[in-house]
């Protein structure tokens, strides 16, 4: 009986799935690349970048991991030129004062743009510096003439973009950590609605990022019920089998249905495309922590069920989506991995700790993977000065041959103590000799205000400028700019222009006193500088996801402290009494005898009279600012007008008013109402201070004195010649015999 043929293996399509599942996370698990691109917008280059004189150049600080290596470092610059002066006229690009690339313009206008490869090296500063140069001469000049070229200009547009990749395994520590988070960095809560301590954190943490140059959004942690936008999704096919992912496989909108849909949104969080997920620090309260161990529990039950060979596989890749938190303090700062990518997780309490360890001051120690920070600010000098260098700017040397620029920013809580502002800047310099004859020039700007400028001896030797700092010039975060001119031409053109050295020098310095304080945005930033409350509505810490960021973009714009700050929150509706300077935050006040009243989408403006300066109706999406006083406290308040308050995306500059008006492009208008003509200005620079009139008065009174006693003198010479004079006369009657008065008997 022959023997029965064996049976064809029967496919198993279960097994084949779950392999294909199991591969699908196994290559999730194993991608530990992360893409940044950043355009110059996104830097602050919210204009075109336009270099137009006969050698113009500038530099930009292209942020990226320090002591990280890249990998396909891109710089795609979007350029064009107008030649309407024609002669010789090249662009060179730099990288890290490198040339790297240059071109020659020929034609009367045309394209600039380029893309240049940048090779991967690790940077230990943080920086990428890109220099641009653009250098214009005209041709067939024999003489001196006028070499200047107006119509030969070069404009960089700000979607020039800067794009590499990186293994996020090299991110080992908290400061390498910091220096990876992108220019816009996300902020993830636990949902709409955050405890106190965790909003009290999380707007912290936003100003403190804004600070130091990178702007803050804030990320609600996805629940069901949410809607979101699948058409940015890539969901791998191998994944669909899961229900979870399958529902995210669509396109256009879908509303999550349950915790094991927020989980699959959380394994694709970081999928190589720009999802509605992101969160590069976490506010990691028990409510975050618990919901996203929630969300992976209930997609690991789908996975057991639907492919349970790839549990293990899913497994692994867990470690990497959920953050490991065992003994995490809640003033602890750790170094984790979550959603596919190193994150800083902070406890929800460590939003003081967070501002002041990532301050500029302290942010170089932070080299670990842990920390608990108990204290961190800045130290307090009894000094009435305090050094540049501590500010930010670093002194140092550099070429100029027509012009080149030094800068430093600073905030007005790292200078304000003790109610003593920046009074005076004492700025030490020194230039090398040049070819020309005409020194060069040295100015100063604070926030574009001319604060002094000087013809520079350049002998190589130290030369101070004195430039007092207006109350109007200081805002809530300052630039300082040093502009050095010279005259590059030497000689009737015979010789070559060349560039000379000028230098910064260490020891300049802003110098600290107590001034006035006005009744303006400017004097509240004084004000904060030393402490303050900040006063939001319950209702606020219900709506996180929209009132926190509106929160940061305020504070941040008004000068408030992010460390010197406490922050109370108000129950709904009822009035308050302020205890300390204040910013406050759709919050009404008891006696509150504000200029400003806000009804609805109605707004009435009062003048110092209590009359109407405006009167208006159907505002929306418009907000208010004030200057006022309530119980003898002062403080910033901020009322919402209309049906739907505006979103702040980013924060704005005050000055001199003491009302201001934002939407969502920023600041509206800026008014003072208590000195519309501008008087408080004119008596803010006065044409003689004390320090003026003593320094001409002394050296006056010290001449006047010393023509005083010459004229003194004289009197007294011409008395005794007279006195001697009149003795020789009787002295010679009396030998001659004669009475000098015949009338006299003898």
């Amino acid at each position: 009986m022959p023997a029965p043929a064996l049976a064809a293996p029967e496919s198993n399509p279960a097994a084949s799935s779950s392999g294909k599942v199991a591969s699908a996370f196994r290559q999730l698990t194993a991608d530990t690349w992360i893409s940044r691109k950043q355009t110059l917008s996104t830097l602050g280059f919210s204009t075109p970048l336009v270099l137009a004189s006969n050698d113009s150049s500038r530099e930009i600080y292209l942020p990226v991991p320090a002591n990280v290596p890249l990998s396909d470092a891109t710089l795609k610059m979007n350029a064009n030129y107008l030649r309407a002066d024609g002669g010789r006229t090249t662009m060179v690009l730099a990288i890290d004062t490198y040339p790297a690339a240059a071109r020659a313009m020929t034609a009367d206008q045309g394209d600039a743009s380029l893309t240049l490869g940048i090779d991967g090296a690790p940077r230990t500063s943080g920086f990428v510096r890109l220099g641009v140069n653009w250098t214009t001469m005209l041709s067939g000049l024999s003489v001196c003439a006028d070499p200047r070229t107006p119509g030969n200009v070069l404009r960089v547009a700000p979607d020039s973009s800067f794009s590499y990749r990186y293994d996020s395994s090299a991110i080992r520590d908290l400061r390498t950590a910091w220096g990876a988070l992108p220019a816009e960095t996300s902020i993830m809560v636990a949902g709409k609605q955050l405890s106190p301590q965790s909003y009290d954190s999380a707007w912290r943490i936003g100003v403190a990022l804004e600070r130091a140059g990178k702007h803050s959004t804030v990320t609600t942690m996805p629940a069901a019920g949410d809607s979101i936008d699948l058409s940015r999704l890539n969901v791998p096919a191998e994944l669909r089998v899961i229900p979870a992912f399958a529902a995210l496989s669509g396109s256009g909108k879908h509303t999550l249905k349950d915790a094991s849909e927020v989980g699959a949104l959380l394994a694709l969080g970081q999928n190589g495309s720009d999802t509605p997920l992101r969160g590069d620090i976490l506010v990691g309260d028990q409510v975050l922590l618990s919901a996203i161990s929630g969300a992976l529990n209930a997609l690991q039950e789908q996975v057991k069920s639907n492919a349970p060979d790839a549990l293990d596989a899913f497994g692994q890749w867990r470690k990497r989506l959920e953050p490991q938190v065992d003994g995490l303090g809640a003033k602890e700062l750790r170094l984790v991995s979550a959603f596919g990518r190193p994150v800083i997780l902070a406890g929800a309490e460590a939003g003081v700790n967070f501002a002041g360890l990532f301050d500029e001051y302290w942010r170089n120690i932070s080299g670990s993977q842990a920390l608990t920070v108990r204290a961190a600010h800045r130290p307090v000098s009894d000094e009435p000065v305090i050094l540049l260098k501590n500010l930010g700017g670093s002194p140092g040397s550099f070429d100029v041959m027509s012009r080149a620029d030094w800068t430093a920013s600073f905030n007005i809580a790292e200078v304000a103590s003790d109610g003593r502002v920046p009074t005076e800047l004492l700025l030490d310099v020194s230039a090398a000799p040049g070819a020309g004859r005409t020194p060069p020039v040295a100015s100063v700007f604070l926030n574009d205000v001319l604060l002094g400028a000087s013809h520079l001896r350049a002998d190589g030797k130290r030369e101070r400028i004195s430039a007092r700092i207006p109350n109007h010039a200081l805002a809530a975060q300052n630039q300082l700019r040093v502009s050095f001119v010279r005259q590059p031409s030497s000689d009737e053109c015979r010789e070559t222009p060349q560039a000379f050295p000028v230098a910064v020098l260490a020891s300049s310095h802003l110098k600290l006193d107590k001034a006035p304080t006005e009744d303006n945005f400017t004097g509240m930033v004084r004000r904060f500088a030393a402490g303050a409350d900040l006063l939001v509505p319950k209702a606020y810490l219900s709506d996180a996801g929209h009132t926190l960021q509106r929160v940061i973009m305020i504070a941040s714009s008004t000068g408030l402290s992010a460390t010197r700050t406490t922050m109370k929150v108000a129950e709904d509706g009822k009035e308050i009494t302020p205890d300390n300077n204040f910013l406050a935050l759709d919050i009404p006040f008891k006696g509150d005898k504000s200029l400003i009243e806000v009804k609805g989408n109605a707004l009435v403006l009062n003048d110092s009279s209590q009359k109407p300066m405006l009167d208006i109706s159907g505002l929306n999406r418009f907000g208010i600012l004030e200057v006022g006083k309530v119980s003898g406290k002062y403080g910033v308040i901020y009322r919402s007008v209309g049906d739907q308050p505006p979103q702040l995306s980013k924060t704005f500059a005050l000055s001199s008013g003491n009302v201001a008006a934002v939407g969502a492009s920023g600041l509206l208008s800026e008014i003072d109402t208590n000195d519309s003509a501008g008087r408080d200005s004119v008596q803010d620079a006065p044409d003689f201070t004390i320090r003026d009139v003593l320094w001409w008065l002394v050296p006056l009174f010290i001449i006047m004195l010393f023509v005083l006693m010459m004229v003194l003198a004289s009197r007294a010479r011409r008395r005794r010649a007279a006195e001697r004079e009149a003795e020789r006369s009787l002295d010679r009657s009396a030998d001659s015999g004669n009475d000098p008065d015949p009338r006299k008997p003898s």
